[in-house]
């Protein structure tokens, strides 16, 4: 069978000079690009790295996206990002204004998509910066086409992740020599390419990952609620059928819970919640216990309670350290550390 794929991943070159970009979260609904240079002596073997997930591409077959697909090794998901770029529904009487700034997205297209759509007017990272870049989610190596748009390789990690405080590296020549200071790593795998209209996607779960701003991430919703009831079951706190369908509900209503909910489901085993934590949190934030939890002890709420429900959960609620007063954080993320020990 005639492998199935886009007419232009045949026509994508590997010509001139490549860019690495290094992209990292920037919030709920946006994601922050810088682009590094790259010396000339890597450029054979980023070409190289890049033409076999080309030629993988090319001798492989399409499928659509779906969230509970498994892919075999000769497959690839294929988006056409004119399928991607989508907004969560807002009800006719709900304007723009009355939405937070979370859900707003102006040209209607993926944080990813937007951020790597032009390498030439991404601001370079100089050296001094890259240890102090917040951390990475992905990095991308980037070609120019001739009609001037990018092809991205992308791989969705944090290729500063392996230099871990304790570690040492090691160069051998012809006596084994500390490397000083070292930048990086990139390895041979490429998770995704991403061209000016279509997307090829060797893991769904990266699909996920860096796509949460968009419907993509609502495909899958039924199946991260069940992941949440059926560890919240195992941590002896149930969550009634009303609870359930009032987190499907505002998950269709706003992309950003939807996220929310894919990030809780990872969170939940860490947190080892009990009714005795949960009682402690509601009490230390003023929370009506009635309000999250039946007389049984289940976590039961309604539509309008589901963003409260997400709130004590991802830890938003804190108090000023100056003046005491309750305070809701706008998004959940870890705080780096600014110590220089």
């Amino acid at each position: 069978m005639t492998p199935e794929h886009p007419r232009a991943f045949d026509e994508i070159t590997l010509d001139g000079t490549p860019y690495l970009v290094l992209g990292r979260r920037a919030g709920q609904r946006g994601m922050q690009a810088k682009k590094i240079i790259i010396n000339e002596a890597l450029h054979d073997p980023l070409w190289e790295l890049s033409l076999n997930a080309l030629e993988r591409v090319r001798a492989s077959n399409s499928r659509p996206y779906e969230p509970n697909a498994e892919l075999e090794r000769e497959e690839f998901f294929l988006l056409d990002l004119d399928e991607i770029p989508e907004q969560p529904e807002k009800l006719p009487s709900r304007r723009k204004s009355d939405l937070p700034a979370e859900d707003h997205n102006e040209d209607r297209t993926a944080a990813l998509i937007r951020a790597l759509r032009d390498v030439g007017v991404l601001d370079t990272l100089a050296p001094y910066e890259l240890p102090h870049f917040p951390t990475p989610i992905f990095y991308s190596i980037a070609w120019q086409q001739a009609n001037d748009t990018w092809v991205h390789f992308i791989r969705k990690t944090n290729p500063r992740v392996v230099f871990k405080p304790g570690l040492r590296w090691f160069g051998y020549g012809d006596t084994l020599k500390k490397i000083e200071d070292p930048a990086m790593v990139i390895d041979d795998r490429v998770d995704m390419i991403l061209t000016s209209d279509h997307l090829a996607a060797f893991n769904g779960l990266h699909l996920k990952t860096l796509f949460t701003d968009v419907h993509i991430v609502l495909q899958d919703v039924p199946k991260y609620v069940e992941t949440i009831a059926k560890v919240l079951d195992e941590e002896s706190i149930g969550i009634t059928g009303d609870a359930r369908a009032a987190l499907l509900a505002a998950s269709k209503r706003r992309v950003s819970f939807a996220a929310r909910i894919f990030h809780l489901q990872e969170r939940l085993p860490e947190i080892g919640l009990n009714l005795d934590r949960l009682g402690t949190v509601l009490d230390r934030h003023a929370i009506d216990v009635s309000s999250l939890l039946d007389g049984e002890g289940r976590l039961h709420f309604g539509e309008e309670q589901a963003g409260l429900f997400l709130d004590v959960l991802d830890g938003r609620y804190f108090k000023d350290d100056w003046t005491d007063e309750p305070r809701r954080a706008d998004r959940y993320s870890r705080r780096q550390s600014t110590s220089s020990q």
